[in-house]
């Protein structure tokens, strides 16, 4: 296995139909949260995110994520306003998914990092910048808030994510051939 992964899997019937499954999945998911969109949101999304970059690697999952946010923004849109940087933000997000996570060996160091690197760069970074130039609040005020709401639930989302991707790992052992 290598540090990371830049590959995703050929694009079969198979693979759009997981792909389709997983959207509808991350859907739901990305539903099932609270707090304020523009500033604070505590949510499960980042459950579908880490099964996409699992299954889909790092371009097809940076292409399914610009699918769910382009859905969320038009077909279940619950009234918030579109931004291309959102968009953006879910495209290198799914990259990241898939680069740390696509057949890859799953071990709590990476998944930390994983979570990590996705937290500071996808929530961190580009989101209080896509925020600060919609509304123009304060960057400052906007870290004060999000740096310690990210910080607090990264090693809650790591230990999430493990769990997971262990769970997924010993069923996809029991269900290939045995030799």
């Amino acid at each position: 296995m290598t540090k990371l992964s830049w590959r995703s899997p050929k694009l079969t019937t198979q693979t759009l139909t997981l792909a389709a499954m997983l959207i509808a999945l991350q859907l739901v998911l990305s539903k099932l949260s609270f707090g304020a969109d523009t500033l604070v949101k505590f949510g499960l999304g980042f459950i579908g995110t880490t099964l996409i970059g699992y299954y889909l690697g790092p371009w097809l999952g940076g292409l399914v994520l610009v699918l769910v946010d382009l859905l969320k923004s038009t077909v279940f849109s619950t009234g918030s306003t579109f931004f291309i940087g959102f968009t953006f933000s879910a495209f290198i997000t799914g990259i990241i998914a898939g680069a740390f996570l696509y057949q890859q060996q799953i071990s709590w160091q990476r998944v930390f990092t994983y979570q990590f690197v996705q937290i500071f760069i996808s929530n961190i970074v580009f989101n209080t910048l896509w925020i600060h130039l919609m509304y123009q609040a304060p960057v400052m005020a906007l870290l004060s808030v999000r740096v310690p709401k990210n910080l607090i639930t990264w090693p809650i989302e790591a230990v999430i994510t493990l769990l997971l991707l262990r769970a997924i790992a010993r069923l996809e052992k029991r269900r290939l051939p045995h030799k």
